[in-house]
């Protein structure tokens, strides 16, 4: 029995192991006379970094089908090069390097470490980002400082070799630390984003102070630490990140974008929409600034201007799911299902598992009395998202007009229990307990 147990458990574990993928690589450093044991360290790190992504973008390359990735990156693709380049930009924000093994011998920074992946997860974070092309740029942005941080440091050695003045060798160390310190700040920066993506908040929020700390003028660090501060509801902090931000990088088009999106939680849409249009006027092809600045415009409603925004969102971006479906919500607002039906569709059809326009899509459905297609839309949401309160409701309301009181009663309470207000009102006038 004991031999069998064994068995099965080594079985479960290599199936568990099968998932991952990883990548282990080596690299000594020598450091030079302006080293000291904190900058070879750095520098060690960020080779055998650069070693690992190149490895894994060669895996990701040979894995996956790459054709519809080179047609989200875009036409300005020439070659695999830029493929491949792009690739290590958005694998170093959303993957770990672990050190295994480290040693300093005075002369020598020797590093090994490794970046495990789950294949299947590592395509559907890449789906994402390559989706967003904000993201992808600013992951892109981050990588190219570090790019140009490492090329001034080789250039920085070699200049310091020949520099005999003394004067002359002091401005060059401190420029030679001012860039070996950009390079330790993006390595705090990936690793706040890639915690960032896993929702362990507290923990990216330490990693990206850690980059602020390291570099103050790291305006992409104080922007992604106004998201976490934003995600964790506390909105005071987010705007003072997102402010200081756009104090060092005026052009900080994100920034904008996301410090309307606080404004708008507020219920301050005068300045949500001040934020959204300067975010459009530094950036043209900021589809989500559009999509914002039109869910602005429908809850005042303003829905001719609502609709302009959202299909210039749909214009730069036709692939963007929750444009489609916030046009079907002002398409329902104004009359008209058969618009809005279609634009629930074709943001299902961009993503199969968006319970909200699945459960929108019910909602019009059982307004034109298709009850039937109404209740399979809706029980769809809920396979998507058992815990969403507002398909529960919907679900109820049909059954009810069904004369199905029965399951109609455990759907409002199942949506009471979730905190839909509707549902609790619903069964204080049933008299019913949830």
């Amino acid at each position: 029995m004991k031999k069998l147990f064994f068995i099965l458990l080594l079985l479960l574990s290599m199936s568990v192991f099968a998932q991952t993928k990883t990548f282990i690589r080596e690299y000594s450093y020598q450091a030079s006379d302006y080293d000291s044991k904190v900058t070879a360290r750095v520098n060690a790190l960020e080779e055998v970094k650069r070693l690992l992504l190149e490895e894994v973008a060669v895996f990701i390359k040979s894995e996956f089908e790459m054709s519809e990735w080179e047609k989200q990156i875009g036409a300005e693709i020439e070659s695999g090069e830029f493929t491949e380049k792009r690739l290590i930009s958005i694998t170093a924000g959303i993957t770990q390097t672990e050190i295994l093994e480290e040693k300093w011998t005075g002369v020598e920074y020797w590093l090994k470490a490794r970046i495990t992946i789950d294949p299947d997860e590592m395509k559907k974070q890449l789906d994402l980002i390559l989706q967003d092309k904000e993201k992808t740029k600013e992951l892109e942005k981050t990588r190219q400082m570090a790019d140009d941080a490492r090329e001034e440091i080789a250039r920085l050695k070699h200049e310091l070799e020949s520099v005999k003045n003394e004067n002359e060798q002091i401005a060059l160390q401190n420029e030679y630390k001012k860039n070996v310190d950009q390079l330790d700040a993006t390595d705090w920066f990936n690793k706040g984003y890639d915690a960032h993506l896993k929702k362990e908040y507290d923990k990216a929020k330490s990693f990206y102070l850690r980059a602020i700390e390291i570099n103050p003028d790291f305006s992409e660090a104080y922007n992604n630490l106004g998201v976490v501060y934003y995600k964790q509801g506390n909105h005071t902090d987010a705007i003072k990140c997102y402010k200081k931000a756009i104090e060092i990088n005026p052009s900080n088009s994100t920034a904008y974008n996301n410090l309307g999106l606080v404004y708008g939680k507020q219920g301050n849409p005068s300045d949500a929409i001040k934020n959204f249009i300067k975010t459009i006027e530094i950036n043209p092809d900021f589809s989500e600034a559009y999509n914002n600045l039109g869910v602005v415009y429908e809850k005042q409603g303003r829905y001719y201007d609502a609709i302009k925004c959202y299909n210039k969102a749909i214009e730069i971006n036709p692939d963007c799911p929750k444009t489609y479906n916030d046009l079907g919500n002002i398409y329902g607002l104004q009359g008209n299902p058969s618009d809005a039906i279609k634009s629930y569709r074709k943001a299902i059809e961009l993503n199969p598992d968006y319970s909200d326009a699945y459960n929108n899509l019910g909602v019009v459905y059982g307004k034109q009395g298709r009850y039937s297609d109404a209740i399979k839309s809706c029980k769809k949401s809920i396979e998507i998202n058992p815990d969403y309160p507002e398909a529960y409701y919907c679900l109820g309301l049909i059954y009810n007009i069904q004369g199905n009181s029965s399951d109609g009663i455990k759907c409002y309470q199942k949506a009471a229990r979730l905190g839909n207000i509707e549902a609790q009102n619903m069964l204080r006038e049933l008299g019913q307990e949830w």
